[in-house]
């Protein structure tokens, strides 16, 4: 297995090469660019056959595929498959890398389909060879019987009092508390954070924002694990790490748009035995919580 230093921010798994995932190691700085006009057309899955579809990578930084733009992918190849339910929860696994630079055939499995629930598997695959597959489960709209959500804390900063997080992974407006020093590699903090987001330049429409929201959320997992870690500490444990995210499930509550302000509530509860976990709750500005994620990752040393 290839490894690289923690701090260089480029993740690779299992022994077959790149990792999808390219966000995991802490910071921001090195995160691979991504434009939003790209990453929507990306999403404009082409349709080939029912429940099949063919589609390509975003332009990047890195010659490998990313996570976070395959769980928006399934977001749509699941939507539209079964057109008249909305994506209520997501759960995926990433085995192997894939190529940046070499399309993908998106195959769509319903496993089940009734009046009000459906199923289904999504699978991603280059020249037959699977990297991705995501179990998607979608809902028709229902309503409450019994309703109660976490709570945000009234000491939260809203998104006026926290200056801007440079996230070259989210072509969209990020803030949080301190800024680009709240993930600055020479600094420890705690292993969690709180980030707003909004991105008003994307269509308003419901299925974007599910799609860029499972886009949005992946890259704060690994860094909120590694705050407490600074660069000084990583050296003392010998420099070199190896990092890659393993599975991740969005989970979606309630309506949203991604043209309202979003705060992703991150914290990494765990960290050990050579794997992190790190979960966010989302909630809109007015304290509403509207999804979760949780999701666990490889982080270990150099063998």
């Amino acid at each position: 297995m290839e490894s690289v230093p923690l701090t260089a921010h480029r993740d690779f798994a299992g022994g077959r090469g790149v990792c999808e995932h390219s966000a995991v190691a802490g910071g921001t700085d090195n995160w691979p660019v991504v434009d939003l006009a790209d990453l929507l057309d990306v999403l404009d899955l082409a349709e080939v056959a029912p429940g099949r579809f063919r589609a390509r990578n975003v332009t990047s930084t890195l010659p490998t595929t990313l996570g976070s733009q395959t769980l928006a992918q399934a977001v749509v190849a699941a939507e539209r498959t079964v057109p008249h339910m909305a994506v209520q929860s997501l759960h995926g696994v990433f085995p192997r890398g894939g190529y940046a630079d070499r399309e993908v055939d998106v195959d769509v499995e319903v496993v089940q389909s009734g009046r009000s629930l459906a199923t289904a598997q999504v699978s991603f695959r280059q020249d037959g060879r699977e990297h991705a597959r995501v179990l998607a489960m979608l809902s028709v709209d229902e309503p409450d019987f019994l309703a109660h959500h976490a709570a945000l804390p009234p000491e939260v900063p809203g998104p006026d009092d926290c200056a801007d997080l440079p996230c070259a992974l989210l072509p969209w407006e990020v803030r949080t508390p301190g800024g680009a020093d709240a993930l600055a590699l020479d600094l420890a903090g705690p292993p969690s954070l709180d980030v707003w987001m909004r991105c008003d330049k994307a269509p308003d429409l419901p299925m974007f924002s599910r799609a860029l929201l499972a886009h949005g959320s992946e890259g704060f997992l690994g860094p909120v694990a590694m705050r407490p870690y600074p660069q000084a500490e990583i050296a003392r444990r010998g420099g070199r790490g190896q990092s890659a995210m393993l599975t991740q499930t969005i989970t979606i509550h309630r309506p949203f748009t991604v043209h309202d302000w979003l705060l992703l509530r991150c914290e990494s509860p765990f960290a050990g035995a050579s794997r992190m976990y790190a979960r966010i709750q989302i909630f809109t500005r007015a304290g509403e919580l509207v999804a979760s994620v949780d999701a666990q990752g490889l982080m270990r040393a150099v063998r």
